[in-house]
Formats: structure tokens, C-alpha cells, sequence
């Protein structure tokens, strides 16, 4: 096959696994609709896989699929950097052609440490810089700031059009046909969204010190893979036609290849894109079985010290230890509300902050955490009430959850299960303070059996006759904390009822 074909075919290949992945993200939402699973990337995913297996303590099923991830590094590399990734994908696109590509090679080192550190965190139970891996990076940014802005602006556009009469049977089949299913109408607001894009935009912005900064220095699930690609089958190799025309060099996405070194290149930064392969002029470039077998390639300047491994592991360590130390009312504050069933895992530990629940929530209750529990809790999902509620029929987060920290629990479960519990503020609440009828919480409570009720109370009004109110108490023994009461308060600004979290247990079901 010429190299130009394999070049163009590894070109489809990346624009298809992007496709699929933004289709996978808009499905997410219609569960059960679509033949493949919204979490596919996820499965595939072995720095997800180890972290969440490893900080769990227990063997996911779903996660297993990522061994093929590792069978394909051992085999030819680091491909799935270079033809799957959805996210390098995208920085390759998004790289301009005035990146300078001067930084020193003793950075590559950072995606290796960073890796370290992930897995020795995960071996004590702590996920806080799960955050860093491609595909939760993507996604997290997709759901919180891409996805709603571009909402924003295409709603905002079809506001403006709307105005001119003649285009309104176009814009309502517009509407109806495309714009609803892909926004479900859904107004999004997120807490997070600015540090998310100041996040995202400043990896893009390290493009323009050298084209894909982020996989050749920062990403850790490409340090893992680079590590396994050291024993890569299929290596690049340069034969003896070389002419040393530099073409090779200036066209590598990461800069591998050393014109000091015969034009050779490292297997573990090779992303097996096949650039060189179209680009040289003489077809010196070859990508073939290495001889023998699984032999590592060769040690790099850049490659992690054992001094270095020991500080990145010490800094684990540290990092944890000052997350495991921060006050109770820092780590367990009274509003951080999880998602449902997240009370009987061990949920900081396994979460991975992809945020693949918050996509999937109709009423976008969950939010990405920032510091409200603490750095360990970085972005993990909490329920936001005032926001959305976590609706009493659906289950949808619980289904989409690829790591268990939502345990797959049923529906009929997940209504039983508790949350958080409601408490009424009556210096706030209608009746209470202000002799007023309302009956708002206890008409929206979703519960067969109310976990509100109204007592009745007769007090003197204005004219001196008497009056009867309702004012509402919360029966605790029922209260499962969806927030529904909270939503619909109708006072304005902090509602007078609010869901609390539950007392602090150190009892977790294993193994879910």
C-alpha cells in the first residue's frame, strides 16, 4: 500500500473516530437509543481503567475493553494517540502552522511523572488529578462550555431570524428536526464553565509553542501508552536510502525524530502518524517487526530517572496526605449533594471527573465541583437543587457512570435510596415567617407517600378573625433529598427549604 493511502486512510480513520465521538456525546442524553454505549471511549481508555480499578479496589468489566488499547501499543505503538485519540485528534487540527517547536526534549518527562503520580494517587484512594485525562478533558469541556455556548449562539441566531415572518415554517422544521434533538431544549448553565475553558484554552494555546504540546508533554494517558510502545512490535525504521533531506523532521507532529541519530525515532513519542512515511522523497521510511521480539527500544535523555519516579511518587503521597488532612467541613461540606446511590461506594476515590453525568442530567442539577469540598473533590458531580433536581423516574447518570462510582443500581433502588435531607428554614419559608399559604414543596414532593406534610394551623388575621395556613414539615424518614422542593420554592434567591447532605458514614458497599 503506497504511503500516501496509509496517510489518507489514518486521516479518515481520525475524522471518523471524532465523528463518532461527538455523536456518542449528543446521544447520550436518548439512553438506550443508540447500539453503542455514550461511555465507548471510556472502555477503551487504560489510564481510566487502572485508576479507577486500582482507587476502587475492584475489577470493572467494562473497563476491561482498554486491553485492547494495550495489545495495540505492544503491538504498533502509540496508535491510538495518533488515529484515535478524539482530543489529539483535535489539537492536531487546531495547531497552527507558526508553532515553533523549540521546547527542550527534557519536558517529555512531565507526561511520564504525571502518570506516576495519577497511579500511586489512585493506590491510596485519591482521583484529584483524574481531570488530566484526554477523553474526561474533552468531554468535561464539550458538556460545561463548547456545547452550551454554541447553544447560546444558535438559539440567539435563530431569536434574530424569527423576526422575519417568511422564514418562520423554515426555522420551526429547522427547529423541530435538528436543533431539539441535539439541545433538548435544555437552557444549560454551569457553575465550572470558566475555569473548564480557561483550562481547555490554555492547552490550546500551548500549540503555538510546539504543534501538540499537550501529547508530547503534558498528557498522561500518553506517558502510560508511550511506556508500553517501548516494546512495540512494529517500529519505525530509516534504511540505508536516506537522503537526509530533513523533510521527515520538519513534518513529525512531535518532534521524535533526530537528524543526529540517523533520523531515527522513539517509539514511545511516535504516534505512528505516518507523515514521514508519505513525506520522503526516496521511501527510506518504513514502519516494520523489530528483531527480536519485545526487546525495549533504547533509553532517551528524557526518559524517567529513578530519582524522578521518587519525587513524583512523594509528591502523590504529599498531595494526598494534605487532601486527607483538610477539615471535615471542608471535605464533607453540608451542600455537597451526590448523585444518586454515590453514598454506598466510596465515590471521591472512584470518580473520575469525566463528567459524562452531568451530560446525561435532564434538568442540569449535577455540576462540576471546584474546591466547594475540598481539592480532592475537583470537579466531581454534586447536585445543585436551585439548579435541577434529581428526578424521582430517571436513572440516567446511574447508567452512564463507565467506572461505578454511580453504582449500577435499579431504579426502584435509586428511589429509595437517600441523598440528601431536606430541612425548611422557617425564618424564609411563606408560612412560616410570613403567614402566607403556600403548599409548593409539598405538591411537588415526587414520593407515593409525602415526605412533606402540611399541619394545619389557625392564626389571627388582619380583621381579627381567625385564618388557617399550611405549614409544612419534613417527615426525615422518608425524605430522599432529590431537591424537587428546592427547585420549586418560590421564594426568591436561597430557598426556604434546602437539602442538605446526609451524616458522614465510612460504610461503603465494595466491589459495586
Amino acid at each position: 500500500m503506497k504511503a500516501k493511502t496509509i496517510r489518507r486512510i489514518k486521516q479518515i480513520t481520525q475524522v471518523a473516530s471524532f465523528g463518532l465521538f461527538m455523536v456518542l456525546f449528543v446521544q447520550a442524553v436518548y439512553l438506550g437509543q443508540s447500539p453503542l454505549p455514550s461511555d465507548l471511549f471510556y472502555r477503551f481508555d487504560p489510564l481510566i481503567a487502572a485508576t479507577a480499578m486500582l482507587a476502587g479496589r475492584a475489577i470493572k468489566a467494562g473497563l476491561l475493553y482498554s486491553l485492547i488499547t494495550i495489545a495495540a501499543a505492544l503491538l504498533f505503538g502509540r496508535v491510538w494517540c495518533g488515529w484515535v485519540c478524539p482530543f489529539g485528534s483535535l489539537l492536531e487540527w487546531l495547531t497552527p502552522k507558526s508553532a515553533k517547536g523549540n521546547v527542550t526534549d527534557k519536558w517529555r518527562v512531565v507526561k511520564f511523572l504525571l502518570f506516576f503520580v495519577l497511579i500511586f494517587a489512585a493506590i491510596l484512594g485519591n482521583q484529584s488529578a483524574a481531570f488530566l485525562d484526554p477523553i474526561s478533558l474533552l468531554t468535561r469541556t464539550m458538556t460545561t462550555t463548547l456545547w452550551p455556548g454554541l447553544r447560546f449562539l444558535v438559539y440567539g441566531l435563530e431569536g434574530f431570524l424569527y423576526r422575519f415572518e417568511f422564514l418562520w415554517l423554515v426555522l420551526d422544521t429547522v427547529n423541530a428536526n435538528a436543533l431539539l434533538p441535539l439541545f433538548q431544549g435544555i437552557d444549560s448553565v454551569f457553575i465550572a464553565s470558566l475555569p473548564v475553558f480557561l483550562f481547555f484554552a490554555i492547552v490550546i494555546a500551548l500549540n503555538r509553542i510546539a504543534e501538540k504540546f499537550w501529547c508530547r508533554y503534558l498528557c498522561p494517558l500518553g506517558g502510560f501508552l508511550g511506556l508500553v510502545s517501548r516494546f512495540a512490535v512494529v517500529r519505525r525504521e530509516v534504511t540505508e536510502d536516506c537522503i537526509s533531506c530533513d523533510r521527515c523532521k520538519k513534518i513529525c507532529p512531535t518532534g521524535t525524530i533526530d537528524a543526529n541519530k540517523g533520523y531515527a525515532s522513539d517509539p514511545a513519542e511516535c504516534t505512528v502518524c505516518c507523515d514521514c512515511l508519505a513525506e520522503c522523497p526516496v521511501d527510506a521510511i518504513a514502519f516494520k517487526s523489530h528483531s527480536p521480539l519485545w526487546k525495549p527500544a533504547k533509553s532517551q535523555d528524557y526518559d524517567p530517572q529513578r530519582r524522578q519516579v521518587i519525587l513524583a511518587v512523594a509528591g502523590a503521597l504529599g498531595g494526598v496526605a494534605l487532601a486527607g488532612i483538610e477539615p471535615i467541613r471542608r471535605r464533607n461540606p453540608a451542600r455537597l449533594i451526590r448523585p444518586p446511590g454515590a453514598t454506598l461506594t466510596d465515590f471521591t476515590a472512584v470518580c473520575m471527573r469525566c463528567g459524562e453525568c452531568v451530560r446525561v442530567c435532564p434538568t442540569q442539577g449535577l455540576q462540576p465541583s471546584l474546591v466547594e469540598g475540598g481539592w480532592q473533590n475537583l470537579f466531581t458531580p454534586r447536585l445543585v437543587p436551585r439548579l435541577g433536581y434529581c428526578s424521582f423516574s430517571c436513572d440516567a447518570c446511574i447508567r452512564t457512570c463507565p467506572t461505578g462510582a454511580i453504582p449500577p443500581i435499579s431504579k426502584e433502588v435509586k428511589q429509595k435510596t437517600p441523598i440528601g435531607l431536606a430541612s425548611i428554614n422557617t425564618d424564609r419559608c411563606l408560612p412560616w415567617a410570613y403567614d402566607t399559604l403556600c403548599s409548593v414543596c409539598e405538591e411537588m414532593c415526587p414520593l407515593p407517600e409525602k415526605a412533606i406534610i402540611l399541619e394545619e394551623v389557625k392564626i389571627p388575621s388582619k380583621d381579627g378573625q381567625s385564618m388557617t395556613i399550611f405549614r409544612p414539615h419534613v417527615l426525615r424518614d422518608l425524605c430522599i433529598g432529590c431537591g424537587v422542593c428546592e427547585y420549586h420554592c418560590p421564594v426568591g434567591g436561597e430557598a426556604a427549604i434546602q437539602v442538605q447532605t446526609l451524616p458522614r458514614t465510612d460504610t461503603f458497599i465494595s466491589g459495586i
